[in-house]
């Protein structure tokens, strides 16, 4: 990027300013920017709209941030809530709030300890979520941990290997107020396929992979597995069989 041309932006309290080409653009309070935007860092702490598209090397999100179109960025963090209405691509990104992503997202590494909503696919090479997350299209990522601190839930999963893990939360006061709250942590998938599986908590139609263990709380409907396959106890596989 090209810091010649560039120049800081500040909004303090309330106000607004057009898009284009900016070094460290700072929001605290109430902000609107018009326009897309080019930035080496982003800081929006507060209310902050964005009319356009959003392309920064980092993207800091503290308070309630909306993106009316893509991000495009190295790292980005959110700590309260962000709403992106396009797609999203970045190298890294950490989610420690509410997350809405209208379109795709695609980064390196994903770090999810809230709740995110992906209407499109999500793609990584890292996953890792302690949380919910709602997935619309496809879950893809060379290696995915979760750990169920809600309902997690996308249409199908795939990777090369999946650790689906409970909360542990399950001594008897936390499990009467689940039980008063309707709170379930479980993940739901039409299909998962990975080459090693590791699942509690999940329901699934179909589970294929070379190495599966079904652990406790699965309900899966069909697992084909080529070299290796474990059911453990609570948990229900309608059909196995050896491909």
């Amino acid at each position: 990027m090209d810091k010649e041309k560039r120049r800081d932006l500040t909004i303090s309290g309330s106000g607004s300013a057009a898009g284009g080409l900016y070094d460290r653009l700072s929001i605290n309070g109430e902000g609107r920017i018009h326009g897309d935007v080019d930035c080496i860092s982003i800081k929006a702490y507060g209310v902050t709209t964005f009319a356009g598209n959003v392309k920064a090397e980092r993207f800091d999100i503290a308070g309630e941030t909306t993106i009316k179109g893509k991000v495009e960025v190295e790292e980005m963090k959110v700590k309260g809530q962000a709403h992106v209405y396009g797609y999203v691509i970045c190298e890294e990104l950490k989610v420690m709030g509410a997350t809405t992503i209208e379109g795709n997202l695609t980064s390196e590494e994903i770090e999810i300890k809230g709740a995110t909503t992906i209407k499109g696919d999500c793609e990584a090479e890292d996953f890792q979520a302690r949380g919910g997350f709602t997935i619309d299209g496809l879950l893809n990522a060379g290696h995915i941990h979760v750990r169920l601190y809600g309902k997690c839930q996308a249409k199908e999963i795939g990777g090369e290997t999946i650790r689906i893990e409970k909360d542990g939360l399950d001594f008897s006061l936390f499990k009467w107020l689940k039980s008063i709250l309707h709170y379930t942590n479980e993940l739901v998938a039409d299909t998962i396929e990975g080459d090693d599986i590791y699942l509690e908590n999940t329901k699934a139609k179909v589970v294929r992979g070379n190495n599966v263990i079904i652990g406790s709380g699965c309900q899966i409907d069909l697992v084909e597995y080529k070299d290796q396959f474990e059911q453990k106890e609570d948990t229900v596989v309608k059909e196995h069989k050896k491909v």
